[in-house]
């Protein structure tokens, strides 16, 4: 099984993030899946800070929007059998199930429905201010309103650049993350979502599973489980996306997309 995971960030910039990615890959997925780990190539915004990119509605709509098109039918091109948006900016996800003829998985989705396999009340943690409403139009699209505890940000200013930089010494941001957690348990949630690739998979590696009894969903591992189980439902009960829900755009328009 190959699962193609998708990034907003070029890894040309964030070296760390990647081996750590690659590294917990191995350990989460399963045998005989490869995890196909891919950050957007564009050379157009790939110099702009991320707060320029997500801070800015229409720079995000012309930096990362068309490099998830691309993205995806190089995925089909290379025999993936599914696709994983591997952010919590969850970037055109209708889109992409309507284009995709493989299963198309998202983070925030997979780590919400993971979540709520543990508890009623999930809550959120994030490190950036410009992320939050990105995640608010994920709970409206997922319709996650009632079960979703809060939003919260670690404390301090802390940039995905920082993090990738400390990867070697994580305790000052994971004893913020924890405190976040903390913030989130005292505001009635369950179990909590690390809600930031950078910060899940420092995370994840340095083993935080729980605080204070609440489980921490692994939010890198966990999509890729989940895009193990769809590439399975499609297999074995021909479950796949909806066309009603998601219809696909003709040979002559995918052969648009594919050369613009």
């Amino acid at each position: 099984m190959k699962i193609w995971y998708q990034s907003t960030l070029n890894f040309t910039y964030f070296p760390n993030y990647e081996k750590a990615l690659a590294a917990h890959f191995k350990r989460v997925a399963s045998p005989g899946t490869e995890v196909v780990l891919n950050g957007r190539r564009s050379s157009f915004g790939s110099h702009l800070d991320t707060a320029d990119v997500i801070g800015s509605p229409i720079m995000y709509h012309t930096v990362v929007a068309p490099a998830f098109v691309k993205s995806l039918l190089d995925a089909e091109e290379a025999g993936a059998d599914a696709f994983v948006v591997a952010s919590f900016s969850e970037p055109i996800l209708p889109e992409l199930r309507s284009l995709a003829r493989i299963p198309v998985v998202s983070m925030p989705e997979a780590s919400f429905m993971a979540a709520s396999m543990s508890a009623p009340k999930v809550g959120l943690v994030t490190l950036n201010k410009l992320v939050i409403p990105f995640i608010e139009k994920s709970a409206s699209l997922h319709k996650w309103k009632d079960r979703l505890s809060g939003i919260h940000l670690i404390e301090g200013d802390v940039s995905e650049a920082e993090l990738d930089a400390n990867f070697s010494s994580p305790g000052p941001y994971l004893d913020r993350l924890v405190a976040g957690v903390r913030e989130a348990i005292a505001a009635g949630a369950q179990v909590v979502i690390p809600a930031e690739g950078v910060l899940g998979v420092m995370a994840a590696e340095n083993g935080l599973t729980e605080v204070d009894g609440v489980p921490v969903i692994d939010a890198i591992g966990t999509p890729v489980l989940f895009a193990e189980l769809a590439v399975a439902l499609k297999k074995r009960t021909g479950v796949a996306q909806s066309r009603v829900a998601y219809p696909l755009p003709s040979d002559a328009a995918r052969n648009l997309l594919a050369g613009a």
